[in-house]
């Protein structure tokens, strides 16, 4: 194993924690939910948040052989119903990372919105689910910035692990 590597916990718990720092951004701010956006199709904010913590969960059910939550079941009116979706999403992720036997090089076919059929190794779902969140959550930064809403937190890596010297 390439111990300079993130592992799947290491990346969760980094996705976490940048999701309950938007959690508290948004609850703290409601008006940023309305915040007109154009990022991934998204017409604010709220919507953009959405769509992050429903492909986080889609992911996570597509991964577990669950049946996938239709975007139209997930709320996005307030930052608890956004982040409850997260919430769960993460539930059945750390579920299957508990699983020892899980096999996370076998390959699934899975429908996208966007990209139609796909065929892709577990942990390559897993892995993207993760880094898709995270990406838009930087997108969201710049966005929050510009609209006034802040400070946004910081959601580098970095500060996640590191200790003052």
């Amino acid at each position: 194993m390439n111990h300079a590597s993130l592992s799947a916990e290491e990346l969760i718990a980094w996705n976490d924690q940048t999701a309950k720092n938007w959690r508290t951004l948004a609850g703290e701010n409601p008006a940023l939910l309305d915040v007109p956006c154009d990022i991934s199709k998204a017409k604010t904010v709220g919507e953009l948040l959405q769509h992050v913590v429903a492909v986080e969960l889609r992911y996570a059910e597509r991964l577990s052989n669950l049946p996938v939550t239709d975007y139209a079941q997930l709320p996005f009116s307030t930052a608890h119903e956004i982040f409850a979706t997260h919430d769960r999403a993460l539930e059945v992720l750390r579920g299957l990372l508990a699983d020892l036997a899980f096999d996370w090089s076998e390959e699934i076919e899975f429908n996208t919105l966007t990209a139609g059929r796909l065929r892709a190794p577990r942990k390559a779902v897993l892995h993207h689910s993760l880094l898709h969140a995270l990406r838009h959550y930087a997108q969201l930064s710049t966005l929050a910035r510009q609209h006034g809403f802040g400070p946004v937190p910081p959601a580098d890596y970095l500060f996640l692990v590191a200790k003052r010297a």
